[in-house]
């Protein structure tokens, strides 16, 4: 449901003799938050009533309620102020606004209780409602003083505008939610191709008769939030959870803008391509690559040179500028309203604990990346020294153990690090055992001294000697792999092939036929994939090998690398690597995925269930997501088109794979 604030007009309040819900009368209404004008109308002498067409709103003050003939004076007033209409469509507004004031009902009600966030009948809502009335009074006064400073927005107001709301005797249709309406049966559109319901936007996406490039957006009751009139050839409200609908016109079909769920433009089109990342931001990549994060709604330059962007678990943002050498890459972190919160001055930030709000960041330094800790002001608690900080994943924040963090330092040596980054004691001792899990306990360290493995509590005192460092290693990877269920299975021998043996067997027509099927059919990429791969191989070194059971399955895989790690349609993620779903687009960079998000996630769900989640998401796209060959510990994801998953499937098995289609 999109928020909406609604003026509605009634011969009696409720709880009065004939009230009647289907008498009431639809006049206005504007989404994402209240008109200046619906407040001036109810204006001053205000009073709180029930409205039942909310369940919890029939016994309890939720709208506020005025004298029709009160707002009768009010637009009266306000007109006399108003410079005269310049246009037609200016015109018709005021004619439209005043016929609807003037229905013949006694009473203004106007409803904003979905934009107050919070409970009707709690003290919350209550104070919400009570602000709304105290604007309302204040307008009504400056209107009578005929303050035009204060009114300014009202006097400049066009025909469609924030300040005034959309008008319509049918806006009545909040009174319930909005929904699905047969198509048929709506006269306005009749004559246009409908394209399909977009839930996120509460409207039909339409075409023009005879101009099928041509699109808009119109509601069920008929309000157009994007008219055909701009001549609109890319509409896009994936982001319309956020607020925002991309849009771009005929006349420039490579520049694009956006407007809100009104339809009001916010940002003008720009050259280049333009991405919604939260209520708050946008990147726009123009033409030359150059991307810049920009505020929305008005546009303010936050942050210039922002290559990548990306959803956070933590709820934060993370930013990545590109040097040209990818082990060089400078990361930061900023928040949904784009203020900086770590600056781009790292290798990675990975995400900040829930409770103590410290991260682990990393820098590259002489050849090594070490890694330090952060605080959610961006102070750098621990310099980047150290070779490695305990945490669960590689964007996981750091493990806490008794507020304490163990970390190895530059030279090797176990240490644990308090929560303002200090060392808890001077290390002394390397690390036992190369696994941090077994590295450290809940309540010691296992160190090497003199050759010999001991425990040591984190204070750095040595509490008692084990074995030799050699024995201690085999009893506990003995220990693990008995507990892992491992036994000592003889490894199976794969085939390989050289990359001569592999272009001796080379087709190129199928193999871009092959290629195609992950590149979503896209006939001129997958002949780029093809001459990628093949040009690849002829340069390759002679003596190595690729692995496949058949020289076409170790060239399937090839070009799978290609569309994947080069183009950008695939990725490998490892069986573990559950933190990676939810970041997807940055790995698989297709329209489709940007607004992904594993809503459902909870605590242990592992990579199964995210792979689901993906699939799902792909599902009303007409896309399905492939692992290249199941039964791995490492998946080999692509996407393809529902159309096309058959044929995936029989050409990766005829290549001796073994495909799995989700």
């Amino acid at each position: 449901m999109i928020n909406t604030a609604a003026l509605f007009s009634t011969a009696f309040l409720p709880g009065q003799a004939g009230f009647d819900t289907d008498t009431i009368t639809g006049l206005a209404e504007w989404r994402l938050d209240t008109p200046m004008l619906f407040k001036l109308l109810i204006g001053a002498g205000t009073q709180a009533v029930a409205w039942p067409i909310y369940g919890d709103g029939e016994d309890c003050p939720c709208v506020l309620a005025a004298p029709m003939a009160q707002a009768q004076a009010s637009w009266q007033a306000l007109s006399a102020l108003m410079d005269r209409p310049r246009d037609a469509a200016a015109i018709v507004a005021r004619a439209g606004i005043s016929a609807l004031l003037a229905g013949g009902q006694a009473w203004l009600i106007l409803d904003c209780v979905q934009l107050i966030p919070h409970d009707i009948d709690t003290p919350q809502y209550a104070a919400g409602l009570e602000t709304l009335r105290a604007e309302a009074q204040a307008l009504h006064s400056a209107l009578q003083r005929g303050d035009k400073e204060a009114l300014a927005p009202l006097l400049a107001a066009g025909a469609a505008s924030p300040a005034t709301g959309y008008w319509s005797a049918t806006a009545d249709a909040q009174l319930a939610d909005v929904e699905e309406l047969d198509a048929n049966a709506l006269p306005f559109l009749q004559g246009l191709e409908v394209r399909e319901w977009v839930e996120d936007a509460l409207c039909y996406a339409v075409a023009a008769a005879g101009q099928p490039d041509i699109l808009g957006l119109v509601t069920p009751y008929g309000r157009w939030i994007a008219p055909l009139s701009p001549g609109l050839v890319h509409l896009d409200a994936s982001d319309a959870d956020d607020g925002w609908i991309t849009f771009a016109t005929a006349d420039k079909p490579d520049a694009h803008g956006v407007m809100d769920l009104n339809g009001t433009v916010v940002l003008a089109p720009a050259p280049g391509a333009l991405y919604v990342i939260s209520p708050h931001l946008a990147q726009q990549i123009a033409p030359d690559g150059a991307s810049r994060l920009l505020r929305l709604p008005d546009g303010t330059l936050l942050i210039d040179r922002v290559d990548n962007i990306g959803e956070r678990e933590d709820g934060y943002i993370d930013i990545e500028r590109q040097t040209g050498d990818d082990e060089r890459n400078v990361c930061g972190v900023i928040d949904k309203m784009g203020k900086v919160v770590v600056p781009p001055a790292y290798s990675s930030v990975q995400d900040f604990g829930t409770k103590k709000k410290i991260a682990i960041v990393s820098q590259r330094i002489d050849g090594r990346f070490l890694f330090g800790l952060v605080d959610s002001q961006g102070e750098l608690l621990a310099p980047c020294q150290y070779e490695a900080i305990d945490c669960a994943t590689t964007s996981s924040p750091p493990r806490l153990r008794k507020n304490l963090i163990f970390a190895i330092d530059a030279q090797g040596l176990a240490c644990m690090l308090t929560l303002d980054g200090k060392q808890a004691f001077v290390p002394l001792y390397p690390p036992a055992h190369h696994l941090r899990g077994v590295a450290v306990q809940s309540d010691f360290l296992y160190v090497v001294k003199d050759g010999m493995a001991w425990s040591m509590d984190f204070t750095g005192q040595l509490l008692e000697q084990f074995d030799t460092v050699e024995n201690f290693k085999a009893a506990i990877t003995a220990q693990l792999s008995e507990a892992m269920g491992l036994g000592r299975k003889k490894p199976v021998r794969r085939r390989s092939f050289t990359p001569a043996q592999i272009l001796a067997k080379a087709d190129r027509a199928q193999l871009r036929a092959m290629a195609a099927l992950f590149l979503q059919g896209d006939a001129d990429l997958a002949a780029r994939c093809v001459d990628i791969t093949l040009d690849e191989l002829a340069e390759d070194d002679p003596e190595e090998e690729y692995e496949g059971d058949t020289p076409a399955a170790a060239c399937f895989f090839l070009l799978w690398s290609t569309a994947a790690h080069t183009l950008g349609h695939g990725t490998t993620l490892d069986w573990k690597a559950v933190d990676e779903v939810p970041r997807l687009v940055q790995h698989i960079g297709l329209p489709a995925l940007r607004d992904f998000s594993w809503a459902e996630r909870e605590d242990g769900d592992a990579m199964a269930e995210g792979l689901a989640a993906i699939a799902a998401h792909l599902a009303p796209h007409q896309l399905r997501l492939i692992n290249m060959h199941g039964g791995e510990d490492t998946y080999y994801l692509g996407v393809v088109r529902a159309q096309d998953a058959a044929a995936f499937k029989a050409a990766a098995l005829l290549a001796a794979l073994r495909p799995v289609v989700y």
